[in-house]
């Protein structure tokens, strides 16, 4: 290499993918991310904090980050032209089956770390 020329950097991670499941959902990727995300900060924040509230009932703090789903993915796909009864409930499904295991994975590694 000589004094010219410049070392090139890669990055540690590659871009997000720009297709995936959210693509089948008819929605963009950073809807899809944004609503589970609005999902799982519910889940953490309904009620208090969920790192001080694991081991009470979370009856509300669940219903309540569920709510959201449904409203959002039908905001966004109406945004996006595509709001019909079928894709509602299927993008609807599938990020409340990944919002499961997400919160499931969180309130084990709270449980973990508070035992």
């Amino acid at each position: 290499m000589d004094e010219t020329s410049t070392p090139r950097r890669t990055p540690l991670f590659g871009p997000l993918p720009t297709h995936g499941i959210w693509t089948a959902l008819e929605l963009t990727r950073n809807q899809f991310l944004f609503i589970l995300g609005l999902s799982v900060v519910c889940f953490v924040f309904i009620g208090g904090p969920l790192w001080l509230h694991a081991r009470q009932s979370h009856f509300w703090r669940i219903n309540l980050s569920y709510a959201v789903i449904p409203l959002a993915v039908a905001a966004a796909l109406h945004r996006n032209g595509k709001a019909r009864p079928v894709p509602i409930v299927v993008a609807t499904v599938v990020i409340a089956l990944v919002k499961l295991v997400v919160t499931a994975m969180l309130l084990v590694a709270i449980g973990v770390a508070q035992a």
